[in-house]
């Protein structure tokens, strides 16, 4: 029972978390350090614990195939925490470019 108020709880605090990243990387993407491009990515992390924001950002995956294919390039380089979330909103289609 426990397990399920967390889960319940981690959902509806990831909306807005992922929101404030969100917004918080797109301030900071002009500036010199790259901390806009972290914040983007943390903010799609945190998102992707909510199951809508999961559809949604797997049907943006699906609708831009040559993004989609480059995050698959890059994806075995990165930290395994990146990896988890990359594979878990991958919409495992046909990987070739159109």
């Amino acid at each position: 029972m426990k397990k399920k108020r967390l889960k319940l709880l981690l959902r509806w605090i990831a909306l807005p978390m992922s929101v404030l990243l969100l917004a918080l990387g797109a301030v900071t993407l002009p500036l010199p350090l790259p901390t806009g491009i972290i914040l983007i990515g943390l903010g799609l992390a945190v998102a992707a614990l909510n199951p809508r924001l999961l559809k949604f950002i797997k049907r943006a995956r699906s609708r831009h195939p040559r993004t989609n294919a480059r995050i698959r390039a890059i994806t075995p380089r990165l930290p395994a925490f990146l990896r988890r979330i990359l594979t878990r909103t991958d919409n495992h289609q046909d990987a070739s470019l159109p």
